[in-house]
């Protein structure tokens, strides 16, 4: 679950737009103990549009090669990883992480984990006895 609902980073936002109010106004307004989120929000509005800031309710799963590419293209065009995330349409958290575990752990460390947790008990296998 989110902190900030889709429709007050929505209102947030556009209030902004309308120039009334400065990006610090509306914290102090909301009474928001940050300004950075709403400029996030303000910046991927601007990239991507509106629609950017409604959360994503699904559960997607990223390839090795997608996560590797977003971490190339981060070092190739030596911009932020909160620019790389809007530039790819994803979580900025989530490029942090890959860059972590790839750091970390080299390529290795993109692969797909399991979910879930281990068995606590082996399965037994059957015995197969012939007649």
């Amino acid at each position: 679950m989110t902190k900030y609902s889709s429709e007050f980073k929505v209102k947030l936002v556009n209030e902004y737009f309308d120039g009334q109010i400065s990006i610090l106004g509306l914290s102090k307004k909301y009474g928001m103990p940050s300004k950075s989120p709403i400029y996030h929000w303000v910046h991927e509005a601007e990239a991507n549009g509106l629609n950017y800031l409604i959360t994503k309710k699904s559960h997607k799963e990223y390839s090795q090669d997608f996560k590797l590419s977003v971490i190339e293209y981060h070092k190739l065009h030596e911009i932020s990883r909160f620019d790389t995330a809007i530039y790819f349409k994803i979580s900025p958290s989530q490029v942090n992480s890959w860059i972590y575990r790839y750091n970390h752990y080299g390529v290795i460390g993109l692969r797909r984990r399991p979910r879930g947790r281990r068995p606590l008990m082996a399965k037994k296998k059957k015995n197969q006895t012939a007649f």
